[in-house]
């Protein structure tokens, strides 16, 4: 009786998530939390003419995701200031690691960090909300900016993540509701920050892993206070946490130099996998009994790793399978039925069995060499991927890498497309575009 009852709730869970998935993106990654929309049926071929709905300039820059809920969409910006301001010397002397990356600005100006909410039927701004205006303590990564991180929604209120600048709950009016103050965090090679925060029940989830104490926080979403803090063993990682539910318990799994797990309720510490590289940006997909966590700086690595176990798995039978290959370094694994995709940033499309890693495709090699920062979308089972040029190969889903169309739009792409019903979203350095069958 008791596997007949949990089999029936996972079963009517996952109904109620696909009918809600239709609907809305309400976070990183989407409804699923894997950057699939079940139900979604986005147009095949689009143009600044073909399938266009609307396009509304966006003032200043950000490569946050936008998140739609119902006709509300919200997005993060940047807006540059004249004015210039001595940068705020707030990182304590001697932190290691804290030296300009070559990819790094040398000088930057002051900034007005802003939450957008626009009309998802017109693409008509509703509100512009300012949540910080001042000069940043450091720079970031020319494919970065201050506004990298995506907000997520509950349908009531949306909280806006800023890194150092601070977490922000405003209601769909634009009223801000609550804010709480992070500190600075000092960014390995002043490369900028981009960790989103995810939302479960009343929790929302942030890691801020830096050059200083590491953590990962629960705040309360209807008061902006901390419910625990747990610290962590590691330095700069740009990932964003994954929540996951097993044995009847809500956890979370975190990338890094180990892939970590932690209890959703108390923070306490569950298990970790080493063996990842450092700079971990994806975030992890969850399935078939597996945690999947890719990360490609310097070395290429996807680890499978089996749920259920406590402690260090490192090296272990825990690991059911792994790649030292084929591993992308910016966008996420994304996980459909039995299929793990991989899209590498310089080009390169992989397909495997999520079970054992078996691979029917590896290391496609995709026309035209795109460099991607952005992640898979799916719909429909067809594959969206979006280049940093503006060119989205439209691909079958499948075990062969069958290629549907090709879309081309200028200008800069660094943020990653949201699916809702018949409906795309694509955001480029200076719009935000909505294309619809």
């Amino acid at each position: 009786m008791r596997t007949f009852l949990n089999t029936l709730f996972l079963f009517t869970s996952a109904l109620a998530l696909a009918n809600e998935a239709n609907h809305h993106w309400p976070q990183w990654r989407g409804p699923t939390w894997n950057g699939v929309s079940p139900e979604g049926d986005p147009p095949i071929t689009w143009s600044e003419t073909e399938n266009l709905a609307w396009k509304t300039p966006i003032p200043g820059s950000g490569w946050s995701t936008p998140i739609i809920w119902g006709d509300r969409v919200f997005i993060h910006t940047a807006i540059p200031l004249d004015e210039k301001l001595p940068v705020p010397d707030v990182i304590p002397s001697g932190t290691p690691n804290i030296r300009k990356h070559p990819a790094v600005a040398s000088s930057w100006k002051a900034q007005r960090l802003a939450v957008i909410c626009l009309d998802g039927t017109s693409g008509k701004t509703l509100w512009n909300k300012t949540v910080f205006e001042g000069m940043p303590h450091q720079g970031h990564h020319r494919k970065g900016g201050f506004a990298s991180e995506s907000p997520v929604t509950d349908g009531k209120h949306v909280y806006s993540y800023f890194g150092s600048f601070g977490l922000f709950c405003h209601d769909y009016e634009g009223r801000l509701v609550w804010k709480k103050d992070f500190q600075a965090q000092a960014m390995e090679d002043a490369l900028g920050e981009g960790t989103s925060p995810v939302l479960h029940g009343d929790k929302l989830i942030i890691v801020v892993d830096h050059e200083l104490q590491s953590f990962v926080v629960a705040i309360d979403k209807h008061t902006g206070n901390e419910i625990w803090k747990t610290h962590r063993d590691e330095v700069s990682n740009w990932t964003t946490p994954r929540i996951y539910r097993y044995d009847g318990q809500d956890r979370i799994v975190i990338n890094g130099s180990s892939v970590c797990a932690y209890d959703l309720n108390t923070g306490r510490f569950l298990w970790k996998c080493g063996g990842q590289s450092l700079s971990a940006i994806p975030m992890p997909a969850v399935g078939h009994g597996l945690a999947f966590a890719a990360s490609g700086w310097r070395k290429d690595t996807v680890h499978a790793i089996r749920l259920g176990q406590m402690g260090d798995l490192t090296d272990s039978k825990s690991i059911a399978w792994s790649l030292d290959r084929g591993a992308p370094y910016v966008p996420c694994p994304m996980l459909w039925g039995d299929e793990l995709y991989l899209l590498e940033d310089s080009s390169f499309f992989s397909c495997v069995r999520a079970n054992d890693g078996h691979r029917y495709y590896f290391k496609h090699r995709l026309p035209d060499n795109p460099n991607f920062s952005a992640s898979p979308v799916g719909a429909s089972n067809r594959i969206y991927l979006l280049s940093e040029s503006g060119r989205t190969l439209v691909l079958k889903r499948g075990k062969e890498p069958t290629l549907l169309a090709i879309n081309e739009l200028k200008g800069r792409f660094h943020a990653s497309p949201a699916i809702v019903g018949n409906s795309i979203y694509i955001r480029s350095e200076t719009d935000l575009y909505q294309f619809t069958k």
